[in-house]
Formats: structure tokens, C-alpha cells, sequence
């Protein structure tokens, strides 16, 4: 889903939610916390495992594990759980980065990576604006 082109025929909720999780997915990849895991192969560990790599990791297996059809186009109940499902991980990625559960993201983090204590770089506001964003019809 991340590589592949949205199509035409999709329908406009499903391009714009679709089309704005790409556009963060890569803000976040790009973002200066990111710099030390740019250069690294495939399935290396991360050399910074910080809250931009969380949420980077997050919005990326959420567009992957999201159905290639829109919830306009007949999905069998399998496809519909996985919409479902993949919706709601978009608008918990929304809360965290905009921080609507005050210091969860955070927690989180330095739960996966103890040396993450103390380390939370700031999403910075154009990561932020897009989130505000993200699920808006």
C-alpha cells in the first residue's frame, strides 16, 4: 500500500486517508530524529528507536495491514474488519502525536526502549498539522 499508487476509482474518504497517512509516513521518515536509521538496510534494527520512529513504524504497518479496496466496494467481513481495524490505528496515531492522551506516546516509547527515557524530540508542526488532519472527511 505504501508503494502503490491510489486508484482513480477509490472512493474520496478513502483517497484522502489513504493519500494523507503516505504524505505523514514520509514527513516522519524524513524528520531529523530519523537521520541515524536513513542509511540503514532492510530489517537492521533501528539505530534511534524514538517517539518519531514509533510513530513511523505505526502509520507504516497500519497502511500495510489496510484492505487495497475502499469500504464502498463490497468488502467481505475479513476486509472489513481489517478497514475497521486500520481506521482506528490511523486515529490513535493521531492522538498520540498530537498528544491527546498527555504522555502516552512517551510512556510507550521508553517502554520499548529504556534508553529512550528522557529522549522525546518534537514532532515539529508540519508533522503535527497533519496529523490534526489525518481522519478528517
Amino acid at each position: 500500500m505504501v508503494a502503490l499508487p491510489i486508484p482513480d476509482f477509490a472512493a474520496p474518504k478513502w483517497k484522502k486517508l489513504v493519500g494523507r497517512s503516505k504524505v505523514l509516513l514520509d514527513k516522519l521518515a524524513h524528520h531529523p530524529a530519523m537521520a541515524a536509521n536513513l542509511q540503514q538496510t532492510y530489517m537492521t534494527p533501528a539505530n534511534s528507536r524514538n517517539k518519531i520512529y514509533f510513530q513511523w513504524d505505526f502509520v507504516g504497518r497500519t497502511l500495510v495491514s489496510r484492505p487495497r479496496k475502499d469500504r464502498e466496494q463490497g468488502l467481505s467481513k475479513q476486509e472489513k474488519e481489517q478497514w475497521e481495524d486500520a481506521t482506528g490505528r490511523i486515529t490513535f496515531a493521531k492522538n498520540l502525536i498530537l498528544d491527546e492522551m498527555p504522555g502516552m506516546l512517551n510512556m510507550m516509547t521508553e517502554k520499548t526502549d529504556p534508553g529512550q527515557k528522557g529522549k522525546h524530540p518534537d514532532f515539529g508542526e508540519e508533522i503535527l498539522e497533519l496529523a490534526k488532519h489525518l481522519d478528517d472527511d
